[in-house]
């Protein structure tokens, strides 16, 4: 083979190699998550290790699983799975099998996890429904004196549990 020949050969096979995408290559194997919450500020923990307050970016294994818990004073604790796909390597045409084995080729899902915290509601056993609902809204108002809510978050909190109770029966 002539040298031009064997340099046509090497630049197609490289461009052909680079076209189909080396997941490994053009991804890595972490991942860069966005976590939130509303309201915001909950202590977040990722398999157990707290990580911060939301909102964060945090980078992760693209092919673990992870259990996202967010707690927040006056609301309920709450969790959420990040769970590795390889749905959109999947359908490709050419796949390479050491992208699967060093975990690139997989996203974890989803890259933006947000969550809606709702009011942790007492179980206040009172006959009349709006002395219950007064009840949770007067423990909301202690958290906001105590410094544990924002006045933003208070807001929230109190339109939180006066829509749980007009939804209610």
């Amino acid at each position: 083979m002539k040298p031009t020949r064997l340099s046509a050969v090497l630049i197609l096979s490289l461009v052909a190699f680079g076209a189909t995408g080396c997941a490994v290559i053009t991804k890595g194997r972490k991942q860069e998550v966005v976590v939130r919450s509303t309201p915001s500020g909950a202590v977040t923990k990722i398999n157990g290790t707290e990580v911060g307050s939301t909102p964060f970016k945090v980078t992760l294994t693209r092919s673990d699983v992870f259990r996202v818990d967010f707690e927040k004073p006056g609301f309920a604790p709450r969790a959420a799975l990040l769970l590795p796909s390889s749905a959109e390597y999947d359908s490709r045409y050419i796949r390479w099998g050491l992208d699967y084995d060093l975990g690139a080729a997989t996203d974890l899902i989803p890259a933006e996890l947000s969550v809606e915290l709702q009011p942790q509601l007492d179980n206040i056993s009172m006959a009349d429904r709006f002395e219950e609902m007064s009840a949770q809204i007067v423990r909301a108002d202690a958290l906001l004196a105590s410094g544990e809510l924002s006045a933003s978050d208070h807001k929230y909190l109190v339109d939180q549990i006066i829509a749980t109770y007009h939804r209610a029966p």
